[in-house]
């Protein structure tokens, strides 16, 4: 579950730069910005990022030793300015965050070293539905739905950030179709896209607007 940071021009409108990052920054990783052009930014991996607001170039990092859910701030105390951030980790939207206590304060010559860099989330979340065979539904994958009580081929459901199958078993050479009946997705209401699989592996991929569910193809 990917994010990225992208900084607009307010006088034209227009983006000015964009910087891809590794894990999603839409659950409370706010960004912080400084007069002297700095943005700081925490990440679930228990990074804390400081950036370049002009480029988006990455200018220090450091190790809080817990996912960052929280967004840092700046605070003057005798005229020395300092940056804080709380690093606790959470479960959205990453379950398996890095938990920790940490309430970190930096300045300009500070001396207190990182911690040790702590297991990240997984980038993935697990497919855990059973595998499904394309013949089954006519190797056709339908966006923000589910199986009535998860029953292949029961009644659909409207649901959010979800894919039926979600596991998907097709032969070498098959072509795939994927639906979207909704109005959630890059892939219009009642348009389709299809793509043949001509090579054998497995296949993971998301609804680009709600990237929290993740569905998989494999071809034998």
């Amino acid at each position: 579950m990917a994010g990225g940071v992208v900084a607009g021009d307010p006088a034209t409108n227009l983006v000015a730069w964009r910087k891809a990052l590794p894990w999603s920054v839409a659950h409370g990783n706010g960004i912080l910005s400084t007069a002297s052009n700095l943005l700081f930014i925490g990440q679930p991996d228990g990074t804390l990022l400081a950036m370049d607001a002009l480029n988006g170039r990455d200018l220090w990092k450091f190790q809080t030793g817990a996912a960052i859910n929280a967004s840092p701030i700046a605070y003057e105390i005798d005229g020395e300015q300092y940056i804080a951030v709380f690093a606790g980790g959470s479960g959205l939207p990453f379950a398996d965050a890095p938990r920790g206590d940490y309430l970190w304060a930096f300045k300009l010559g500070g001396t207190v070293p990182p911690l040790p860099a702590p297991k990240p989330p997984a980038l993935r979340r697990d497919v855990t539905a059973a595998a499904v065979e394309g013949t089954l539904v006519n190797n056709t994958v339908v966006l923000n739905r589910s199986y009535s009580g998860g029953t292949v081929g029961a009644t659909e459901l409207d649901t959010v950030n979800a894919m039926a199958p979600q596991h998907l078993r097709v032969p070498l050479g098959t072509t795939v179709t994927f639906v979207n009946p909704a109005s959630n997705s890059k892939l219009a209401p009642g348009h389709v896209f299809a793509y043949t699989f001509n090579q054998r592996g497995e296949y993971f991929y998301n609804d680009c607007t709600s990237p929290r569910a993740t569905g998989k193809v494999v071809v034998y």
